[in-house]
C-alpha cells in the first residue's frame, strides 16, 4: 500500500490544485443559417461547415483535420446549415471533380472573364461551365441570425485570413497581430475588405453573375451594389489565372499570396506600383474593363453597368503610386449595435477584474482564515505519510507474509519455523488442519482459506470451486509505532450472514481449485492484496493534538503474464488495478461520526499493457511505472532483421478472382489484404445524390483476413473481417499504398515488445510531395527497428479528496489521468471550494451558490498539437462602475491552449483530393519525430462568458495578457 493512504499523494495533488489549478461553456441554441456561393454559379460543390473553438480556433480532430458537417450543393449554389448561436462559424467551399464510377458530377462554375477564362491550360469562353475542384475559400461568420445568409467568395477567404491573424484597435488606430478568431476581428475584418474594394459587405451582398448580366435591372442601390461585386470576382479569378499559370510566384495560389500581403500591410492593399502580388489599381483595372467588354441588352442594366465603370475609373484616376490604402473597418459599435458593445465593454471590463483576481489566485482561491487551516491540515498529513512511510511498507510486506506462511502450513500440514528477521511475529499459536486455520500472535491475528466468489453475476454466493482461493486474515498487526486492523466485510455487519467482501490475499489458479493447491500442480495466474476493512492508526496519539485514524478499504491485483515470443519463460507478476477508498479522521475508533476535521480519498488506477508488458523482476513495482524491460531485444533501437515478409498473389475465393497482399509477421498478426474485381452495384445508397437508388455504379471491395500457421509450415487464411465496399475501380497498387500510407504495415505491434517501424521502400513522390511505394517484389523480406518498447503505463487514474474542516466549508480536489507514456498524457482536475452539491463529468465538480472552482486540462497525446484549460469559476468577482458603484458578479475566465508540437520531420499530413475527401500524405518515411514544443513558446486564449477578450503570451520573458481593445498588462 506504500503511503497511499497517508497523505504524500493527497497533499502533493491538494498542494498543487491550489496553487496551480474542460472546455468553456457554448451556447446551447441553434440557428439555421444559408450559405451561398460566390455569384451562384456554382454547381455541385460541397460546403463543410466548421465549428470554431471557445479559443477562438478552427475545431480540428487528432490528426489535424477540420471537423467538419458536409453539405452538396446541387442547382442553388446553396446550402443549409444548423449552427451554435452567438457563436463564430467557419464555412469553407471545396469542389470535387465528376466521378464516372458513381455518376456524381462535378464541380462547376461559369467563365466570367468576356473574353474567357484558360483553365489548366484549355480556353473557356465567356458563360461556358468548367470543372472547379480543392478546398477554395472561407468564410468566417459571427452570431448569426436565423435564416441569415452567408456568401462565401475570394473577399471572404482575404477577410477570414485578415480576421485570424490581425485586430484593429479603435484606441489607437492601429492593427495588432493575434493568432485567435474572435468576434472582433471577425466583425472588423468583413468591413475591413467591404470598404477595400467598395462593396456594402463581402459576406452579405450578392455578387452578380455577369453572363446573367441583364437581369439586374432591379433597384438601384442593390443592383450597383452586386455588379460591382461581381466584377470584382470575375476579375479577381482572372488575375488568379494569370499569376498561377505563370508558375513564377512564391506561392502555390494567388490566394495565399495575396493574404500574405495583405497580412504585411496590416489589411492594407498597394494602391498602385510595386512588386507585391496584387494592387488595387489591377483589381479595379481587371474589374472595370470586363464590365466594358460586356455585351448588355437590359437599358436600365446598361444604365447600372455605365455607373459602375464610370465610378471605377474615378477611383482609379485617384490611386496614389508605392502607397498603400489607408482604410479603416467599421467602428465595433456600428458593426455590433448599440446593446452588443455595450455588453462587450462591460464583458472587457468584467475579463480585467477576474484577471486582477486570478493574479495571486494561489492565495487568494480560498478565505484568509481558512487557507491557513488547510495548509496546516495537508501538512499534518503529509508529515504522518512522512513519518510512518517504513512503517507503511513493512505492514504491507508482514500482511504478505502472513500469508505465505499459511500457505507453507497449509500445504505441509504443519508450519515451518518462523523467519527471525519477521519482527511483527511473536509467536505461532497453533494451526489445525482439521478447520485449516492458523492463529498467530496470541490469537490477534487468525488466517483461514475459502473458495473465491469472482463471478459476482451470478446467484452463488458461496462457490464450491473457482480460479481463486482467498487466504482469509483478520486481527491487529504491530508494526514499528502503528497499529494495523484488518477484518472481513460481512454481509449485514453480520458474521453469520456471510462474508461480502473478503480481506486478506487472493490467489488465482490456472485450472479451478476448491483450496489452495501447489504451485507444481497447478500454476498460478495473479495475486490480489485485499483490505476490504482496514484501520490504521498510532495508539500513542490517541486524545492527543496528533491524534489520527486511517480507515478504508484498498485492493492491489498482480496480474501473471509470460514472455509472448517464449512460453518457456517464467510467469512475472505486473501492477494490473489498485483502489483505494479511505476516510481520514482526527478521532480513533469514531464510530459516531464525532471527528471534527476529516478528509476522504478515493484512488482507482487501472495500468496500461498489463497483460502485455513483461517486466525484468518478478513483481513490478510502482517505481517502475514507464520504465522498459531493460533486458536484451526488449530495449528502444532493438532490430529484428527478418520482423516482416510480404507477398503478393491472386487466387479465387467465393468465385471472384481476387488479388492479395500477404503481410506475414512470425512474432506478432500476420494479415492478407485482398482486393475484389471491380463490379456493378445498384445505388441503393444514392452515392451521387441525384434521387436515383436504381441506377447501376462501379464498386469494389477490400477484405482484411487473418493468416495462421508458421514460416515452416506455410501461411494459410483461419478467418476474414467483414469486406469494406468502396465505390470506384479496384487498383491494387492503390490499395496497397493506402493501407502503408494508413501506418499499419509500417508501424508494427509485437506482443511482450512493443511498436516496430518497418521501412519499407518508398523512394519517389507523387504530385502531392507524398511518398509512394516502390513496386512490390513479393518474397522480400524486411526488418523491423523497436522504437516504442511496451512500458507500464498508466490507463485510467482517478484520484479524488474531499476535505472538511471544524465549521468550514468543503474542498474537493478530483483528477482524472490517463498516461500510456512518460510523454503522452491528458489530464483533467477540479478543485471546489465551498460547494453545497457535485455534478459529474469527466471529474467531479462542485457547484453552489457560493462556489469557487478551477477545472484544468492539458492534453500531450495528440501527435501534432498539445491542448488545454484553466477555467475558474469564482462567486462575486466585483466591479467599479462608472458610477462609483460596485457590482459583483459570479463569473467564469477560462485560458486555452493549442499550440503547435512543431513535429520534425513531420510524419504525415493529409490534404483534400479531387473527390472532396481528405487524403493522408506520408512525407517522412521514419519511426518517429522531434516535438519541440515549450511552454514559454505558448499561447493562451481568455474567453469569459463564451467570448474570446484576449491572449496571453511570454514576451521577452514576461508573461503579458494582451486584450482585444489594445490595452495590455503583465500577468505577474
Amino acid at each position: 500500500m506504500q503511503k497511499l493512504v497517508c497523505g504524500a499523494v493527497v497533499s502533493a495533488a491538494l498542494v498543487s490544485g491550489i496553487t496551480g489549478c474542460s472546455s468553456g461553456s457554448s451556447s446551447s441554441s441553434t440557428v439555421t443559417v444559408r450559405v451561398n456561393l460566390n455569384q451562384e454559379e456554382f454547381l455541385d460543390a460541397y460546403i463543410w461547415s466548421v465549428p470554431i473553438t471557445e479559443g477562438g480556433q478552427v475545431t480540428k480532430d487528432t490528426d489535424g483535420r477540420l471537423s467538419y458537417t458536409e453539405y452538396q450543393t446541387e442547382d442553388d449554389s446553396e446550402a443549409k446549415f444548423d449552427i451554435p448561436s452567438q457563436e463564430i462559424q467557419e464555412f469553407l467551399l471545396v469542389g470535387k471533380i465528376a466521378d464516372a464510377d458513381t455518376e456524381m458530377d462535378g464541380t462547376t462554375r461559369s467563365c466570367q472573364w468576356v473574353e474567357g477564362c484558360t483553365v489548366d491550360g484549355a480556353d473557356v469562353a465567356f458563360g461556358d461551365r468548367y470543372i472547379q475542384s480543392g478546398t477554395l475559400w472561407r468564410a468566417v461568420a459571427y452570431d448569426l441570425s436565423k435564416n441569415e445568409r452567408v456568401r462565401i467568395t475570394p473577399f471572404t477567404e482575404l477577410a477570414a485570413a485578415l480576421a485570424y491573424e490581425r485586430l484593429y484597435v479603435e484606441s489607437s488606430s492601429s492593427w495588432e497581430s493575434v493568432t485567435y478568431y474572435s468576434a472582433n476581428s471577425v466583425l472588423q475584418s468583413v468591413s475591413q475588405l467591404s470598404r477595400l474594394i467598395g462593396v456594402d459587405d463581402v459576406q452579405s451582398s450578392q455578387p452578380a453573375d455577369l453572363t446573367e448580366i441583364n437581369s439586374w435591372g432591379g433597384s438601384q442601390a442593390t443592383s450597383l451594389n452586386s455588379i460591382r461585386y461581381g466584377a470584382m470576382i470575375a476579375a479577381w479569378n482572372h488575375l488568379k489565372e494569370t499569376y498561377e499559370s505563370s508558375g513564377t510566384g512564391s506561392y502555390d495560389t494567388f490566394e495565399e499570396a495575396v493574404e500574405a500581403d495583405l497580412l504585411t500591410n496590416n489589411g492594407q492593399l498597394m494602391q498602385t506600383g510595386g512588386t507585391q502580388v496584387l494592387t488595387l489599381a489591377q483589381l479595379l483595372q481587371s474589374a472595370r474593363d470586363n464590365l466594358a467588354g460586356l455585351t448588355v441588352t437590359n437599358t436600365k442594366a446598361a444604365t447600372y453597368v455605365a455607373t459602375v465603370i464610370s465610378a471605377l475609373d474615378g477611383e482609379i484616376a485617384e490611386l496614389q503610386d508605392g502607397e498603400l490604402t489607408e482604410v479603416i473597418p467599421e467602428t465595433l459599435a456600428n458593426l455590433m449595435g448599440s446593446d452588443d458593445y455595450d455588453d462587450y465593454l462591460l464583458g472587457l471590463k468584467r475579463t480585467r477584474a477576474f484577471v486582477d483576481v486570478m493574479r495571486d489566485y494561489g492565495n487568494t482561491f480560498f478565505e484568509d482564515d481558512y487557507r491557513e487551516q488547510i495548509d496546516s491540515y495537508v501538512d499534518m498529513v503529509k508529515e504522518v505519510g512522512n513519518q510512518y512511510e517504513d512503517d507503511l511498507n513493512n505492514f504491507n510486506e508482514a500482511f504478505i507474509q502472513a500469508a505465505r506462511l499459511y500457505n507453507d502450513c497449509y500445504l505441509a500440514g504443519s508450519c515451518p519455523t518462523a523467519d527471525s528477521s519477521w519482527t511483527w511475529l511473536t509467536s505461532i499459536d497453533s494451526y489445525d488442519s482439521s478447520t485449516a486455520t492458523l492463529t498467530l500472535n496470541g490469537g490477534d491475528i487468525t488466517i483461514s482459506q475459502m473458495v473465491a466468489d469472482t463471478n459476482t453475476t451470478d446467484d452463488d454466493d458461496e462457490p464450491t470451486s473457482s480460479h481463486a482461493i482467498d487466504i482469509l486474515i483478520d486481527g491487529t498487526f504491530n508494526v514499528g509505532d502503528l497499529t494495523f486492523k484488518v477484518a472481513q466485510v460481512y454481509k449485514n455487519d453480520r458474521k453469520r450472514d456471510g462474508i461480502e467482501t473478503s480481506t486478506g490475499v487472493r490467489v488465482y489458479f490456472t485450472n479451478e481449485v476448491s483450496a489452495l493447491e501447489s504451485e507444481s500442480s497447478n500454476e498460478r495466474i495473479g495475486y490480489e492484496l485485499r483490505y476490504s476493512d482496514f484501520q490504521i492508526y498510532n495508539p500513542a496519539t490517541d486524545g492527543t493534538d496528533d491524534e489520527l485514524e486511517f480507515t478504508g478499504s484498498f485492493r492491489l491485483f498482480y496480474r501473471g503474464v509470460r514472455d509472448p515470443q517464449d512460453s518457456s519463460s517464467d510467469l512475472r507478476f505486473n501492477i494490473d488495478t489498485v483502489v483505494l477508498n479511505s476516510r481520514v479522521s482526527d478521532r480513533i475508533n469514531d464510530d459516531g461520526d464525532k471527528d471534527k476535521d476529516y478528509s476522504t480519498i478515493y484512488i482507482a488506477a487501472t495500468s496500461e499493457n498489463a497483460s502485455d508488458y513483461y517486466p525484468d523482476r518478478e513483481f513490478a513495482s510502482f517505481n517502475g511505472f514507464f520504465s522498459g524491460n531493460s533486458s536484451s531485444g526488449f530495449e528502444k533501437g532493438s532490430v529484428v532483421s527478418d520482423l516482416v515478409t510480404y507477398e503478393t498473389g491472386e487466387e479465387t475465393t467465393s468465385g471472384y478472382d481476387v488479388q492479395y497482399l500477404d503481410v506475414i509477421v512470425p512474432m506478432g498478426e500476420s494479415k492478407r489484404y485482398r482486393l475484389y474485381p471491380t463490379a456493378e452495384k445498384q445505388d441503393t445508397a444514392d452515392v451521387d445524390h441525384d434521387d436515383d437508388t436504381d441506377e447501376m455504379v462501379n464498386t469494389y471491395d477490400v477484405e482484411v483476413c487473418d493468416l495462421t500457421g508458421s514460416t515452416s509450415t506455410g501461411w494459410s487464411v483461419d478467418t476474414c473481417d467483414p469486406k469494406t465496399r468502396y465505390y470506384g475501380e479496384a487498383n491494387f497498387t492503390d490499395m496497397v499504398n493506402d493501407i502503408w500510407a494508413s501506418g499499419v504495415i509500417s508501424r508494427i505491434e509485437i506482443p511482450g515488445r512493443g511498436i516496430y517501424f518497418v521501412e519499407w521502400p518508398a523512394n519517389s513522390t507523387d504530385s502531392h510531395s507524398c511518398l509512394v511505394l516502390d513496386e512490390l517484389i513479393s518474397g522480400t523480406t524486411l526488418s523491423g527497428t523497436l522504437y516504442s518498447p511496451y512500458v507500464l503505463g498508466l490507463n485510467a487514474l482517478r484520484f479524488t479528496t474531499m476535505v472538511r474542516l471544524y465549521n468550514e466549508p468543503r474542498t474537493l480536489l478530483d483528477v482524472y489521468l490517463t498516461m500510456p507514456t512518460e510523454d503522452d498524457y491528458n489530464i483533467t482536475a477540479a478543485l471546489s471550494h465551498d460547494y453545497s452539491s457535485t455534478t459529474s463529468s469527466t471529474v467531479y465538480l462542485g457547484t453552489g451558490k457560493n462556489l469557487d472552482r478551477m477545472v484544468f486540462n492539458y492534453n500531450t497525446d495528440q501527435n501534432f498539437e498539445t491542448t488545454g484549460s484553466l477555467s475558474v469559476y469564482k462567486d462575486g468577482v466585483s466591479l467599479s462602475l462608472e458610477d462609483g458603484t460596485t457590482e459583483s458578479v459570479d463569473s467564469t475566465l477560462t485560458a486555452y491552449l493549442n499550440q503547435s508540437t512543431g513535429a520534425t520531420p513531420l510524419p504525415y499530413s493529409y490534404y483534400v483530393t479531387d473527390e472532396g475527401d481528405y487524403q493522408r500524405c506520408v512525407t517522412s518515411n521514419t519511426a518517429e519525430w522531434t516535438k519541440t514544443f515549450s511552454l514559454d513558446d505558448s499561447v493562451f486564449y481568455l474567453n469569459y462568458r463564451d467570448v474570446v477578450y484576449g491572449r496571453i503570451q511570454k514576451e521577452n520573458g514576461t508573461w503579458i495578457i494582451r486584450y482585444i481593445d489594445g490595452n495590455w498588462e503583465t500577468l505577474y
